[in-house]
């Protein structure tokens, strides 16, 4: 009979397998980093949930907990991540019990869900909106197009230097950006990136946050810090799937001119980077609206949320502003 069991009773060798069989693309990462992922030993109690059944992995509810703000306090609050069970364990029951014992790690939590998951959440009487969104742009053509056969690849490449033009074009009037390495002061990063004044329900970025998800990630150096008209922000520039990325995981606080610019900015620096595409994710409708010019496409996210006291859980519907470096948003890209 299957039991649940808290992950860090298990052998890694025995996480690994089931990591290559449930996510098979970020197996590599989780392998190796699911202790760093998951902010394993930092707010005891709470730490993924296994499925076990004769010493073998066969479902998963990962976690990532954090400070949130609600009501005037800061608390605890879970963001749940990875739920997976392997197809010989599905509809038994188990996806069920799982996020039970899940839930009862924390009273607040959260999750961007497909509609599988939502499905199990609804039953515990979970919420749901989809305010929050992916935002994508194609930079180069070749790769998008091939799903047209050699001629549409054949298209993009002969399409590509005016279509980067025509980007460039757009992002014209960018104000000036300077970038630079992740300086290693995680308070400094906070006081550059994050609003403690800020009102109404947010994630704590403070120091801890900073140096557990930038500083100690195991990819830091793909990530920069940017500053263009006085706001801050995180860029990230690497290559998966054979296409070099740049992502924007996060703008600091700042007028919303200001913000809209280094929007613009990014748009720019990604295009002299070569990138091949462009990514950003938010739920912030003025970010999301600074963002739109320089994005085609636009994928909506399902948010959900859940919590034991009901003046937190209209707190969490309030919304709860998240950006791309939230979540695992950005750490599903192998």
């Amino acid at each position: 009979m299957p039991e649940i069991r808290k992950a860090s009773t298990i052998l890694g060798s025995v996480m690994s397998r089931f990591y290559g069989d449930a996510f098979p693309e970020r197996a590599p990462l989780l392998s190796q980093h699911w202790r760093w992922l998951y902010r394993l030993g930092r707010f005891p109690g709470i730490e993924p949930l296994v499925l076990v059944d004769e010493e073998r992995v066969v479902g998963h509810a990962g976690v990532i907990p954090f400070t949130v703000s609600r009501l005037g306090r800061e608390a605890t609050a879970m963001w749940f991540v990875d739920f997976a069970l392997l197809p010989d364990y599905q509809g038994q029951g188990h996806g069920k019990a799982l996020t039970e014992a899940w839930m009862a790690m924390c009273p607040d939590r959260v999750t961007f869900c497909n509609e599988r998951s939502i499905q199990v959440f609804r039953k515990f009487g979970w919420k749901e909106r989809s305010d929050a969104s992916v935002l994508t742009q194609p930079l180069e053509l070749s790769a998008p197009l091939a799903r047209f056969g050699a001629a549409g690849s054949a298209a993009g490449r002969l399409l590509g230097p005016a279509w980067r033009a025509w980007l460039r074009a757009r992002s014209s009037g960018a104000p000036a950006l300077e970038t630079r390495p992740l300086p290693l002061d995680a308070g400094g990063l906070a006081e550059r990136l994050d609003d403690p004044s800020a009102t109404g329900t947010r994630v704590v970025r403070d120091a801890e946050w900073f140096k557990w998800r930038l500083l100690e990630n195991p990819r830091r150096d793909e990530h920069l810090l940017a500053s263009a008209g006085g706001v801050n922000a995180v860029f990230r520039l690497f290559t998966s799937r054979g296409r070099r990325r740049a992502h924007l995981l996060h703008v600091g606080p700042g007028d919303a001119a200001a913000r809209a610019g280094l929007a613009r900015a990014f748009a720019r620096w990604a295009l002299d980077q070569g990138a091949d595409d462009a990514w950003a994710a938010a739920s912030d409708p003025a970010l999301l609206a600074a963002c739109a010019p320089f994005f085609a496409r636009r994928h909506a996210l399902r948010f959900a949320w859940h919590s034991d006291d009901a003046a937190v859980s209209a707190a969490l519907a309030g919304p709860l502003p998240t950006q791309g470096i939230d979540s695992d948003h950005d750490l599903m890209f192998p």
